[in-house]
């Protein structure tokens, strides 16, 4: 029986077919790779210029067009890339830990010894007499105690010879009698004064007057109230009141 005009053969017709159900299986397998490129897979090419993006985003696809941030984590450590046998002590590291300083000690040299005591200036000593009793009779020895005293607050050294040191009996400003007018032997006698430490000198007094020189022609000093009067060199002590009564 005779095939109708203008009808195609069976096999013209499978052949279509099958080109057809290939070409259709083939742009489904493109479709899925070109999906999976997009969505970031590791063997997809990069996407380039702005029409390719353009077109992407058409079809529905959205690029991220933000670049990665390049900037370091704030903590943590970062890691130099180098050859294959860098050592991993070379990586430097970010410490969040503060360092510390050492601080430099000073030391105090300590004060050097003390020299030797200097003069005692007039200014820190002091001169007095006291009597063993407030009064005596005429005609008996009264016992008087000559005192130099460092008044200071240092120690100090003081020539206290013979020479420089006596006792006078004034009456009013007439001097009756002085420890130093008949004792002319000179003496050395520099001594070392601590503070508040004092020299103590005694003598006899005979009741009688004196001159420079020691004259032989001296008289009894009668009753009455009279002064006694410290000396050392320049300085000169306040008076104390001696009495001399009349002998019974």
């Amino acid at each position: 029986m005779d095939e109708p005009r203008g009808a195609l053969p069976a096999s013209v017709y499978r052949r279509r077919r099958i080109v057809a159900t290939a070409g259709s299986a083939i742009g489904a397998l493109l479709f899925v790779w070109a999906i999976g490129a997009l969505l970031g897979g590791n063997d997809a090419p990069s996407v380039k210029g702005t029409a390719n993006a353009a077109n992407l985003r058409a079809g529905g696809v959205h690029l991220a067009t933000t670049a990665p941030a390049s900037n370091p984590p704030a903590t943590g450590t970062i890691t130099v890339h180098g050859s294959a046998t860098s050592s991993p002590s070379t990586s430097p590291s970010l410490s969040t830990h503060p360092t510390s300083t050492p601080t430099a000690t000073t030391t105090t040299a300590p004060p050097p010894p003390p020299g030797p005591p200097q003069p005692c200036p007039d200014s820190v000593l002091r001169v007095t007499v006291t009597a063993t009793q407030p009064s005596y009779p005429v005609g008996q020895r009264p016992v008087l105690t000559l005192h130099i005293t460092n008044a200071g607050q240092v120690a100090c050294v003081r020539d206290v010879s013979r020479q420089f040191r006596s006792i006078q009996v004034m009456a009013g400003t007439v001097r009756l009698w002085s420890s130093g007018d008949c004792y002319s032997l000179a003496t050395n006698e520099i001594r070392t004064l601590q503070p508040n430490q004092s020299l103590t000198y005694g003598v006899a007094w005979a009741g009688r007057t004196s001159a420079v020189g020691c004259p032989a022609n001296r008289t009894t000093v009668p009753a009455g109230q009279y002064q006694l009067v410290g000396h050392l060199g320049a300085i000169a002590g306040p008076p104390t009141t001696l009495t001399l009564t009349r002998a019974q």
